[in-house]
């Protein structure tokens, strides 16, 4: 017992924890104690202050007790129902539970034969699950299988409280990654516009390079690989319940007429698939027509929080895509929509259901958008009241509908939240605040709302403080919408850039803590230096130094490398021998180059290629290249199963010839027809079905042509 004075508790109180002191044991009969302690139980629930004023008074030690060395098994319900109170929606009393240890004997509880106190036991373990993390035991062999064993329970409130302990396993291992590596897949939705920019300064003013190339995209994601963010102990914990035999059960049950067994059956589906591609399979394949029943719980059950289950649950198969084509999510929408005017519990939640829904599909964001979505997110957003879990979930998916469509971002602007949002970014909650700078990455896509209402605001202030949040997944999200913002047509680029940005960015390309800011801030760098003029090339590498961007374009993670060689590409673009040089790069830069093309990932080549367009028109380098194995390389490109790679080889042999016509552009004609390039080209002219690889080639044959004849 606590030597902290009892003063704050009533007579009757101080009697009953009298009563049950171990102290005392010999004293009191087991009927008074059990009465003592459900005097306690029935105090307490409902009230925290009581449950405050109990804990102070070291109430917990002396239930765990209890619990550990009692074999009354009325007393031991009565203890094990008092534990499941303090840890309800209390965190004092959660900890001092886990701290006492209380878990293991209510554990140890769920092997008794007595039904009710299984039951007990039971539904206190579900509450410390519920509100607080799960008992690292459940992700034990023996925890994952005694779970498993009491789906076979004959109490189905045993049953119910089996399947969301597990769940809650499910969702705190996954929060937990979430918290330790801030995965985002939201650095997913970049809109890359490189292929579009390769052509659109071939034909730029004063620049004598042909298909000289400068390039320019959204950042905040990776175009040459696409990254695997499953947490593996989320995926294993996964594997290792169904090994088991919980997954089977937990469909077995599904069917139960009861709706609290089908909402804890859908919601451990929910989690079991949660990134998980065998087990949906499992499911959609299974003879028993789980997905049948999932769906009629979802069109025919009147209860909102087990449509938005089993709404989970199909989003999970169609992530994983093994859900049939003839289940229309487009039905799905108008009914997610809905359940946002439910119940706090559904509401909260059904902004996240319906952003993970309609990720990735431009279409189903489409339908969301015209059913109303955004204007009903948007109430959640200036209601004061909205909890913080409302509001964050509100902000992902207004990012998500906003991703890739003006009208969805124009639909955000009528409804008058940018002030919102940009307040958002300074909330104290972390999650709010990185999913406010989802927002605003999402809106940084249109030029227009660059230029009028983020930059009306005054967005960029607030960003760049959060490059120094104490929050990982803040800092993500920051570094990838500032990638938009440093535009060469973004209003705010210069503000930016005034308050210190290079600097900044230069030194997170070096955090060896996360790899998405090191790539979002490359990314960045790469759109600052996107058509810039000379002085501000010179202020990046000043800054960044060559032998620093040898070393990222030599970064073993593809998608640095492919953003570093975009670096260089803007870098050499119209450079004339200013910036790019042998002498700059101590002889590195050619080694490096055939390095890079000899990668098997297309990203990786097509920026090399364009990299080789640019500084082709360094006649020192011209002339390096020439005496290297990138010559008798670029043949093979022409016949890469990706068009834009055949374009760029053969934008590189123009670049290399040059366009004067000169004894050394003849010597170089020469050698590539030496290789068999001018074959290789009146091949590409006959055969190749892209018609701008056929204009290409003809500018090529024109500059064979045109040398042969010097």
């Amino acid at each position: 017992m606590s030597n902290t004075p009892l003063y704050t508790l009533d007579e009757n109180c101080k009697q009953s924890l009298n009563i049950l002191n171990p102290e005392n044991r010999g004293i009191y009969n087991d009927e008074t104690r059990i009465q003592s302690a459900k005097f306690i139980k029935n105090t307490i629930i409902g009230n925290k202050l009581k449950k405050r004023l109990f804990i102070e008074a070291g109430t917990i030690p002396l239930f765990v007790d209890i619990l550990n060395k009692e074999k009354n098994e009325d007393l031991l319900i009565q203890a094990s129902s008092v534990i499941g109170s303090f840890g309800c929606r209390i965190d004092e009393g959660s900890e001092k539970i886990f701290e006492y240890n209380g878990v293991t004997p209510l554990i140890n509880l769920l092997s008794s034969n007595n039904l009710k106190l299984v039951e007990s036991a039971a539904r206190s373990l579900k509450i410390l699950s519920l509100f607080h993390q799960p008992p690292t035991s459940i992700y034990e062999e023996s925890g994952v299988k005694l779970l498993i064993s009491l789906f076979n329970h004959p109490l189905d409130s045993v049953k119910e409280v089996a399947a969301t302990i597990i769940a809650r396993g499910c969702e705190s291992l996954y929060s937990n990654n979430n918290n330790n590596n801030n995965n985002n897949n939201n650095n997913n939705n970049n809109n890359n516009n490189n292929n579009n920019n390769n052509n659109n300064n071939n034909n730029n003013n004063n620049n004598n390079n042909i298909g000289n190339s400068s390039v320019i995209s959204s950042g905040g994601g990776s175009s040459s690989s696409s990254s695997n963010n499953i947490n593996h102990s989320l995926l294993q914990y996964q594997n290792f319940v169904h090994i088991h035999g919980g997954l089977n059960s937990v469909m077995s049950i599904l069917a139960s007429p009861r709706s609290k067994i089908q909402e804890a059956c859908l919601y451990v589906i929910s989690w079991l698939t949660r990134d998980n591609v065998p087990l949906s399979t499992f499911i959609v394949n299974d003879e028993r027509r789980i997905l049948d029943i999932i769906i009629y719980l979802f069109k025919k059950n009147k209860s909102p929080k087990i449509k938005l289950l089993a709404t989970n649950c199909l989003c999970n198969f169609n992530q994983s895509r093994t859900l049939p084509i003839t289940c229309s999510l487009k039905n799905i929408l108008p009914i997610i929509i809905r359940l946002m005017s439910e119940e706090e519990s559904v509401k909260e939640e059904a902004p996240m259901v319906l952003a993970r829904l309609v990720a990735d599909n431009e279409d189903l964001q489409r339908i969301a958008s015209e059913a109303e979505a955004i204007s009903r997110l948007s109430i959640f957003l200036k209601d004061t009241n909205s909890s913080e879990r409302l509001k964050e979930n509100s902000l992902s998916a207004i990012a998500v509908l906003c991703s890739s469509r003006e009208d969805s971002r124009k639909q955000v602007v009528d409804a008058k939240i940018i002030p919102q949002i940009i307040s958002s970014l300074n909330s104290s909650n972390y999650a709010i605040r990185a999913a406010a700078c989802n927002c605003t990455k999402s809106l940084s896509r249109s030029i227009k709302q660059l230029r009028t209402s983020l930059f009306d605001c005054t967005i960029a202030t607030p960003l760049l403080k959060l490059l120094d949040d104490q929050s990982l997944e803040v800092r993500v999200s920051a570094s990838a919408t500032l990638c938009n913002l440093v535009l060469d047509f973004s209003p705010m680029k210069q503000a930016i850039m005034d308050n210190g940005i290079i600097v900044k960015l230069v030194e997170l390309t070096q955090d060896s803590n996360d790899f998405k800011i090191r790539l979002n801030c490359i990314w960045a760098l790469k759109n600052l230096l996107y058509m810039a003029e000379p002085s501000l090339k010179e202020q990046v590498m000043k800054e960044l130094g060559y032998q620093r961007l040898i070393e990222l374009i030599k970064d073993t993670d593809p998608s640095i490398s492919e953003q570093a060689l975009a670096v260089l590409r803007n870098l050499a673009f119209k450079d004339n021998d200013h910036l790019i040089s042998e002498l700059h790069f101590h002889d590195q830069l050619v080694p490096t180059i055939e390095n890079r093309l000899a990668s098997n990932i297309p990203e990786i080549i097509k920026q090399t290629l364009f990299v080789i367009c640019n500084i082709a028109g360094n006649e020192k380098i011209r002339s390096s290249v020439m005496n290297s194995s990138i010559i008798n390389r670029l043949i093979h490109f022409m016949e890469h199963k990706h068009c834009e790679i055949r374009i760029a080889s053969v934008w590189c042999v123009c670049n290399i010839i040059g366009p004067d016509e000169n004894s050394t552009s003849a010597s170089r004609v020469l050698k590539f027809k030496e290789l068999g390039y001018q074959k290789k080209l009146e091949m590409l002219a006959d055969h190749d079905s892209n018609i701008e690889v056929k204009d290409r080639v003809k500018t090529a044959l024109t500059l064979f042509k045109k040398c042969v004849f010097l």
